[in-house]
């Protein structure tokens, strides 16, 4: 177009073919509508222009570091979710363990308690046979230490102090 020529109309704005959908509507239309638009009702229209700048490799590399964050994060879902479970395995295992271990204490304190008390019975029947010995005894009382006093330190304290 040389300058001081009027354009022609049908190369207005509104009628350019490179503009897709918006092709068929007037510029004057449009910048009214644009300026009180609301850009939900005209996003349809907008969208092919919306993006149009934005075609080409950013978008590709904004997708793949997109891919790239979600792979990551998938993988760390998974190495969580073995972690997981190989801690709860281990918690298992060792309460499994504790438990066994409670069981075998239980048993051995039982047994020692009945070998406490076999021992009482003995000690018992062993002071019976003593004291029955006793009297018909010929070493000297007097060097031999009774289980009585054995038992009660104070009472040898107390013969001691009186003689």
């Amino acid at each position: 177009m040389m300058p001081g020529q009027i354009p022609d109309p049908s190369l207005a704005a509104g009628s350019l073919p490179s503009l897709g959908p918006l092709a068929g509507i007037s510029a004057t239309t449009l910048t009214d509508q644009l300026k009180l638009a609301d850009f939900r009702q005209l996003g349809t229209m907008l969208s092919p222009l919306h993006f149009l700048g934005r075609l080409g490799k950013r978008p590709l590399a904004i997708k793949t570091e997109m891919d790239e964050d979600e792979e990551r994060r998938k993988r760390r879902r998974e190495k969580n979710k073995v972690a997981a479970a190989r801690c709860r395995n281990k918690k298992k295992e060792r309460t499994d363990f504790l438990q066994r271990e409670s069981e075998r204490l239980e048993m051995v304190n039982s047994e020692l308690k009945a070998q406490i008390e076999e021992l009482r019975m003995e000690r018992q029947q062993l002071m019976v046979m003593l004291n029955l010995h006793r009297p018909t005894c010929i070493v000297r009382t007097d060097s031999v230490k009774t289980p009585e006093s054995e038992a009660n330190p104070l009472l040898e304290q107390l013969s001691a102090e009186t003689k």
